[in-house]
């Protein structure tokens, strides 16, 4: 990984799926579910003409998704790859930005009316990486402002031990995240054969996730079991807000 904390595995997975001529690696902006649920948390909330931001926002499905809602978009991620493809999907929105971000270890230096993270958290598995990035989104929210998390991953039976070096979590997953694999990747109407390594993800148990997210100051307003899905095939949703 270069040196680089762990989570940047995913600049290569972008990398990747780009070269093999995958359009999108994970939502597309006319996804109906994310299109659904987005819209009803838009709605319900009165974004529009709002400033949100997404955490981890990585190709900008979402982005354009809230852009034509009618929300002032802020996206930020790791990836510069991502960054240059959700750049270039939300060029005809004049009131959306894509920026690169170390989220766990750059602050955010506006507010904001609203927060958005789409299956971004469970990819930090040392528990002061969660802690700094649920810190970072917290801070930069308003007053009441609402935070949704999206498929994230979710298991009953999830380790909810402390986490303090990657090496302890591959000791304890026992995964390779080395060795690349053969993913299929549904690309249009057709099938795309793409070999990429796991990247690492840390799946939490339902009391797991909101006690994290209460310590970092959210109130956790609902958490929903999702159905099983392509993205995120285990995964669940929260709805948080700061107080």
């Amino acid at each position: 990984m270069n040196n680089k904390p762990y989570y940047y595995a995913y600049e290569e997975r972008y990398q990747r799926v780009y070269s093999a001529g995958v359009d999108f690696w994970g939502h597309n902006p006319n996804d109906e579910e994310l299109t659904k649920v987005l819209t009803n948390w838009v709605n319900e909330h009165q974004l529009a003409g709002k400033k949100v931001i997404e955490f981890a926002c990585g190709e900008g499905a979402a982005g354009v998704i809230l852009s034509r809602l009618g929300c002032i978009y802020h996206g930020v991620d790791i990836s510069p790859t991502a960054v240059e493809k959700a750049k270039s999907i939300l060029a005809p929105f004049p009131n959306a930005i894509v920026e690169l971000c170390d989220m766990v270890n750059q602050a955010i230096d506006s507010k904001y009316d609203a927060a958005l993270d789409i299956m971004g958290l469970h990819m930090l598995v040392l528990d002061q990486d969660r802690r700094r990035y649920l810190q970072n989104a917290f801070n930069c929210l308003k007053s009441n402002a609402p935070m949704l998390f999206y498929r994230e991953s979710f298991r009953v039976d999830a380790f909810e031990g402390e986490i303090t070096t990657f090496e302890e979590w591959v000791s304890i997953t026992k995964s390779d995240y080395v060795t690349p694999a053969k993913r299929v990747v549904q690309n249009g109407d057709k099938e795309i054969e793409v070999f990429i390594p796991l990247v690492p993800a840390r799946a939490k148990t339902k009391a797991g996730y909101i006690n994290e997210l209460t310590a970092a100051g959210f109130v956790v307003q609902h958490f929903q079991e999702m159905d099983y899905n392509e993205q995120n095939p285990f995964s669940a949703t929260l709805y948080v807000y700061k107080p």
